[in-house]
């Protein structure tokens, strides 16, 4: 599984601030156009046998200057034009036959405020560990039945609320199916376990996250798949990354990227 499309818009009122990992990655400004090249994106992406993507940052990146890893980050728009922007590129993804989608480490307060109106300031969350984001906004009003990951659980603009212990049954309650990524196996393994038999994370909600991820492996046929065929081997994975034309295609980007810094 892929983490891609990229489905955030470049802020129009600040470019020149936002992160290069945002101005490198994004298709634009304009979301019919980021809705057209995403789902292009994805189409393509589908053409190859058993590939899946993940479209990522939802609710969507690009409004704030401040990197999620190293802070916190929000998206400011309101219902209507969060409806009307990023809403309409991930519908249109939705409607498209995405596979999974990758939640962000972004506050999006006044959604988050429209299905919650008793939700404090203190106690806004990002959308990896908002209910009324994951839950609320993205199943129950756009409809989206498929997996969903969180980024990567060392970001700061995840791990500057609670402890770890605290913040990885959070996420799952809060309606994301995985977290990205280990801290210590056997730790992160024995807090879900105890989480589970404490009943902080319900034996519904388990059974759907267990659900959409055995869905998607299966669709992918993973489960036919000898464990060594999973992953590619070393000497594979070396003639395909070491071909000269992708080191070039490598190149180009960085090239680009230091040249506008």
């Amino acid at each position: 599984m892929w983490h891609a499309p990229l489905l955030l818009l470049i802020s129009e009122k600040y470019p020149d601030d936002l992160p290069t990992e945002i101005i490198m990655r994004g298709f634009g400004s304009d979301p019919r156009r980021v809705a057209d090249m995403s789902a292009a994106y994805l189409k393509g992406a589908h053409s190859n046998p058993g590939f899946a993507c993940a479209a990522k940052h939802f609710p969507g990146n690009g409004q704030d200057f401040r990197d999620a890893h190293l802070s916190n980050n929000v998206n400011y728009f309101d219902v209507d034009e969060w409806d009307k922007t990023y809403g309409m590129v991930y519908r249109t993804l939705i409607d498209n036959g995405l596979d999974a989608i990758m939640g962000g480490h972004i506050m999006l307060p006044k959604y988050a405020k429209a299905i919650n109106p008793d939700l404090k300031d203190e106690d806004m969350m990002p959308a990896t560990l908002s209910p009324e984001i994951m839950t609320g906004l993205l199943r129950d009003r756009l409809g989206f039945n498929g997996m969903v990951v969180t980024d990567a659980s060392h970001m700061v603009g995840m791990t500057d609320r609670m402890t770890r212990a605290e913040m990885l049954p959070r996420s799952i309650n809060a309606g994301c199916d995985m977290f990205l990524f280990f801290n210590d196996p056997d730790e992160d393994f024995a807090t879900m376990l105890k989480a589970y038999k404490d009943g902080v994370i319900s034996e519904e909600r388990m059974t759907e996250a267990l659900t959409r991820i055995l869905g998607l492996k299966a669709r992918l046929g993973l489960h036919r798949k000898a464990k060594e065929d999973l992953v590619p081997q070393p000497e594979t994975a070396e003639a395909v990354l070491g071909k000269e034309e992708f080191k070039a295609k490598c190149r180009k980007p960085s090239a680009t990227t230091a040249s506008r810094s």
